[in-house]
């Protein structure tokens, strides 16, 4: 009878290494003859070239390896014991279920039985049988078969390592593909834990699941998620890991581990809390008192100059209209928080790159809670000759609790309020704001969305870019451009969701901007299929908005672009700050006598209330803390209003607009004016006289129109439906 015949009548089984480790021994496919490695005592630890100390390479090089007697496999699983000829000590073979994870709870598959040596010690106390680490090694009645105990089991040396012990790593990967944690020290740094049982955890968890379940946020929205293996296979961890997508925190990584382990990191995270304040979390503190003080100052936006050839970096607000010096910081402390705070706090999906770089443009969306508010930052950074800018727009961010700025607030006048009440209730066509950056037309347009007549019955879509205020009422869709995205790639992306959401069944859509002619060609298609559709568009005034569409950039058609069934109203906007009415002089005591008379001749105004800035400000509006560039303290003004051109096109504007009579649209527009320019009638009224007429009201600075608008003398004004001019 030949010594393999049975193993060769068997199925051929596929050994798994540590299998061949506990034992080589001959079997089907192997040689005739196997070798059995046998090592003695351990030599001194070569330092030379070669296999790494504890390995199974060091051990072949440093240890005396002696040949063996083969064994027959079948004596060897029927007596129960393997022989050690050389050491005179055996191990007991208990039939267990393979299972690589070290002190797993449990068998986690129902792979065949394998005989495994019970006993051997792998090394940090860990045992294939799990057993206690100091017990020695023996059958499972704690004896050897003939009664004896073992004489040459595996011993610990001074250090606590077993002879035959074999290193393994922290982390090793279970029968199901998921990674085992060993201890706490062996996972990577992370920046907080992510559940708790209070009820302003980011995951709120119960009592009991605290015990075997922990997030822990190791960047801004990417999460690791450690269980033991017994609540991994509950549906309460599946709702866990459901609830975190749901805040937008993506969980890359799940892991196993036993109740100990995970108490392990809570307990890494107290103490690292107790200790010491991270350097993130104090540049992350002071970005959030300045966007707190910017926010108590009633800013728009706030700036952020770093430049080479400076000592300091310079912070600045924007208040009603005008930038004041804030705060002069070391460059360092404020590159530290921009860069802490792009990373941590910016909104998922909104960021162009996942680390502020000064070196390229960057946009961003961040939700901040203040200590009085919620508010919404709009991120745009750009390298500069020597340094950098950083932007950011201060927006409503309360989506529970949010409120509607109505244009009756604005500033506009009741014959421009009759033309936005009108388009609510419009059944297709555009409308087309323009106006300069922050002047309120993204503002305007959450306004027109939310006065559509019967807005409860419609599905009503948005196209943001980002998006940047709440929009509770209607589904908006958030376009970011990414750090390495071109601009053509962009302005694809951004037609391919206009074009989804035209399939999508909608009654109406707003779009945050009219990028190129694809997009103008979607709004012009939207817009003659019977949905109304709000946009805006660059251009310097109503007649520039047409230029605009039918330029070399949009080419739109002629037809389109004149077709009354297209625009429903165009607009041009700027947002002009507001004189303190605590404060403010008379004109006549600041102005000069002859451009007070230019304003009586020219356009028949009355100056009588006219108004100008106090720079000296008075309590009421002096900004304490707030500088101008030559050192004075901001005063004078106290909130703005809305200056604006609102024209809705007649056939006479159409028909000059069809054969790119600019000059002859315009005349047509203008000639419908009918009021002097002290009447608040803007019919037939461009955004200039429509600040004349704040100016006669001593709402505003007429010296702002005459600097920041256009000077009293190159300002063109032209005949009224009765054909004169004031003057």
């Amino acid at each position: 009878m030949s010594l393999f015949e049975t193993a060769e009548a068997s199925p051929k089984r596929r050994r798994g290494v540590m299998e061949r480790l506990r034992g080589w021994r001959a079997g089907a496919g192997d040689e005739p003859e196997a070798i059995e490695p046998a090592f003695d005592a351990l030599r001194p630890i070569r330092r030379g070239p070669g296999a790494p100390a504890g390995s199974l390479g060091a051990r072949l090089r440093d240890g005396d390896i002696t040949d063996v007697e083969a064994v027959d496999p079948d004596a060897l699983l029927n007596s129960g014991t393997y022989a050690d000829t050389n050491a005179g000590a055996g191990a007991d073979i208990e039939p267990v279920r393979a299972d690589p994870v070290i002190g797993a709870d449990g068998p986690a598959d129902l792979s065949p039985v394998q005989p495994v040596v019970t006993g051997i010690d792998l090394g940090a106390g860990a045992f294939v049988n799990d057993a206690e680490p100091d017990a020695p090694a023996s059958s499972a009645s704690g004896e050897h078969d003939d009664g004896e105990p073992p004489t040459d089991a595996p011993t610990r040396g001074a250090s606590g390592d077993a002879h035959h012990a074999i290193a393994l790593s922290d982390v090793e990967y279970s029968a199901v593909g998921m990674p085992r944690l060993f201890s706490a020290e062996s996972l990577a740094e992370f920046k907080r834990i992510l559940c708790d049982t209070t009820p302003d955890a980011t995951l709120r968890i119960t009592a009991h699941a605290r015990r075997e379940f922990v997030a822990v946020d190791m960047q801004a929205g990417i999460a690791v998620v450690i269980a033991t293996r017994a609540f991994h296979e509950t549906a309460l961890y599946a709702t866990y890991v459901r609830d975190l997508e749901r805040v937008h925190i993506s969980v890359r990584e799940e892991m196993i581990a036993t109740e100990d382990v995970i108490a392990d990191v809570y307990e890494r995270a107290r103490i690292r809390l107790s200790t010491h304040v991270p350097e993130g979390s104090r540049a992350i503190a002071l970005f959030r008192d300045v966007i707190e003080a910017a926010h108590a100052y009633g800013a728009t936006d706030v700036h952020w100059e770093s430049r080479d050839y400076q000592a300091d970096a310079e912070l600045r607000f924007r208040v009603d209209g005008d930038l004041y010096t804030y705060r002069r910081m070391p460059k360092a402390t404020v590159l530290r928080a921009l860069s802490a705070s792009y990373q941590d706090l910016v909104q998922r999906n909104t960021n162009s790159g996942n680390a502020f770089q000064a070196t390229a443009p960057q946009s961003a969306m961040i939700p901040l809670a203040l200590a009085t508010d919620t508010v919404n930052l709009r991120w745009q950074s750009a390298p500069q000759v020597g340094g950098f800018d950083v932007a950011l727009r201060i927006l409503d961010g309360n989506f529970r609790n949010y409120s509607v700025r109505m244009p009756a607030t604005m500033g506009l006048e009741a014959s421009q309020l009759a033309i936005v009440d009108s388009l609510g209730h419009a059944s297709g066509g555009a409308v087309l704001l323009s106006g300069e950056t922050g002047s309120a037309k993204s503002t305007l347009l959450r306004a027109l969305s939310y006065m559509v007549d019967g807005r409860e019955l419609m599905k009503q879509y948005a196209v943001s870019l980002p998006s940047e205020y709440p929009l509770p009422w209607l589904s908006d869709q958030s376009i970011t451009r990414g750090l390495d995205e071109t601009e053509e790639e962009f302005r694809r992306k951004v037609a391919t969701i206009i074009r989804t959401l035209m399939r999508m069944d909608p009654d109406d859509l707003t779009v945050a901007e009219i990028l190129d002619s694809t997009v103008a060609g979607l709004v012009v298609e939207l817009a003659l299929t019977g949905h109304p559709v709000r946009t805006t568009i660059h251009a310097d005034s109503i007649i520039g908005v047409f230029m605009r569409l039918m330029g070399d950039r949009l080419q739109m058609t002629a037809d389109e672009v004149a077709s009354d069934k297209f625009i429903n109203a165009v607009g041009n906007q700027k947002l002009i700050p507001m004189l303190c009415p605590h404060c403010k002089r008379p004109a006549a005591e600041v102005m000069d006598a002859a451009a007070l008379e230019l304003l009586r001749v020219k356009f028949g105004l009355d100056t009588s209330r006219m108004a100008c800035r106090n720079d000296d400000g008075c309590d009421h509006c002096r900004k304490k803390g707030l500088l101008a560039r030559d050192g004075k303290v901001a005063a004078g003004t106290k909130g703005q209003t809305l200056a604006m051109e609102l024209y809705r096109p007649t056939p006479e504007f159409l028909a000059h607009i069809a054969v790119r009579d600019w000059r002859g649209a315009e005349d047509a527009w203008r000639r419908e004016r009918t009021a002097d320019f002290n009447s608040p009638d803007m019919t037939g009224k461009t955004i200039y006289e429509h600040a004349l007429y704040k100016a006669t009201q001593g709402l505003i600075d007429p010296r702002f129109i005459d600097r920041a608008m256009k000077s009293f003398n190159v300002y063109r004004v032209a005949p009224g439906r009765d054909g004169r001019v004031p003057s």
